[in-house]
């Protein structure tokens, strides 16, 4: 069970990094050929579509710029935190790419802080708030979940890594219920 969860958040996060993003060129580049995938070539000042893991790459060595970061920001952040462990009730909506996003957020200012110590406070906070959006959700699913009546409604506020965590907690839930009496 362990490894399937962890499969199945391996998998969203590859599907994340073949995400699509927007770039746009800093400098005029030759194309670039890997096996099955052609980027370029560049022009500066124009805007190009490539995958995620790509434009960070060429990021890195200043051919391009993402024009939007794939993290979430500070404020979206905020925002969920409120939303979720302010609202009884069941899951509210998260977009379907969240934990890779506040990975990538949470990463991005464990980086910040190494250079910066006077920025671990803010880390700090962040991470609590990201953990308590967690312990929120799992609490939510985990009730759902084990419901006797489970509603397929109650999917569509799921994100993928949380729908496989919805089924293995019912199947595990019901499996007990028919051995347990």
């Amino acid at each position: 069970m362990r490894e399937e969860l962890r499969r199945a958040i391996y998998d969203v996060e590859f599907e994340f990094l073949n995400s699509k993003v927007r770039v746009q060129a800093e400098q005029d580049f030759q194309a670039i050929e890997l096996p099955g995938l052609k980027l370029g070539p560049f022009s500066r000042g124009e805007r190009y579509s490539m995958p995620l893991w790509a434009a960070e790459e060429l990021e890195r060595k200043g051919i391009v710029r993402m024009v939007e970061r794939p993290e979430l920001g500070d404020e979206d952040l905020m925002r969920f935190h409120s939303r979720e462990t302010g609202l009884p009730g069941g899951p509210l909506e998260l977009p379907g790419d969240f934990y890779p996003r506040l990975r990538r957020l949470l990463r991005k200012l464990e980086e910040e802080a190494r250079r910066d110590p006077s920025l671990l406070p803010n880390l700090e906070k962040l991470r609590a708030r990201a953990q308590d959006i967690v312990n929120a959700r799992l609490k939510k699913i985990v009730s759902l979940a084990s419901s006797v009546a489970r509603s397929p409604m109650t999917r569509k506020y799921l994100t993928p890594e949380e729908e496989l965590l919805f089924d293995l907690i019912g199947d595990l839930a019901d499996t007990w219920r028919e051995e347990v009496v």
